[in-house]
């Protein structure tokens, strides 16, 4: 990214910017006693900074889409947990169209315990419920003959813990990894997600999420690979 970086952003005018916003921040530690120099100092600062961050939009919307693909697949396998015995897990499923009556609607489970009541919400038609597993059997429900596994590490791509599923194909599932695929019936959902637990990293003496570990070490990688293929940033 820092490559790509450098090859779309226009590194004079960024260096530029920077050497006068550095001027201008030295002139307003320079002239403190004098309000209206420092007034007119910090509103060249505000001015070339955003300056600066205009230069910076270009370079930064051509690097979103490849950090999109690569945060959505951290945490796909980084950012929960499997499911775990007696830790109730909420699930909600969405529907294309109304509703259907609730008699009508049988949850049949494998490898896991409902947990009642089943709550609809109408208006955004989604239902939610809660199951906690049971044994140590294939987890799954089937609701309207849509069978949807359940926390279930993806056997197709690597080790990502599935947290929700989707019908149809579409490109988002390049940057919604941890969504499976179902077959879409008539009556049945058409995407949903379940709550699984996160996971935390124990790193330095702290608990950190995936996104903490990531944010630190890529920025330190980020002024690392700045500094030697010598890029403004």
């Amino acid at each position: 990214m820092i490559v790509i970086f450098s090859r779309v952003s226009n590194q004079g005018k960024i260096s530029g910017l920077r050497k006068r916003m550095g001027a201008e921040i030295l002139g307003i530690l320079l002239h403190l006693s004098r309000p209206g120099t420092v007034i007119a100092f910090a509103g060249k600062l505000i001015w070339s900074n955003t300056v600066y961050l205009a230069y910076l939009l270009k370079p930064l919307l051509v690097i979103a889409i490849p950090f999109a693909l690569l945060w959505g697949q951290l945490d796909a396998r980084y950012g929960a947990n499997t499911m775990e015995n007696d830790v109730p897990v909420t699930v909600t499923l969405k529907f294309s169209e109304e509703l259907p009556e609730r008699d009508s609607l049988h949850l049949i489970t494998s490898g896991l315990e409902f947990i009642p009541p089943l709550v609809m919400i109408d208006t955004l038609n989604e239902i939610s419920f809660r199951v906690v597993p049971s044994g140590d059997s294939l987890r799954s429900l089937e609701v309207a003959a849509a069978e949807i596994r359940i926390a279930e590490t993806g056997k197709w791509n690597g080790c990502r813990i599935l947290r929700g599923f989707d019908s149809g194909n579409s490109l988002i599932s390049l940057f919604c990894p941890w969504r499976g695929r179902i077959e879409m019936t008539e009556s049945g959902p058409v995407s949903g997600w379940y709550s699984l637990p996160g996971v935390r990293y124990a790193i330095l003496g702290g608990n950190w999420s995936w996104i903490a570990v990531f944010l630190v070490f890529s920025t330190l990688s980020a002024a690392a690979g700045a500094k030697l293929f010598k890029v403004k940033i």
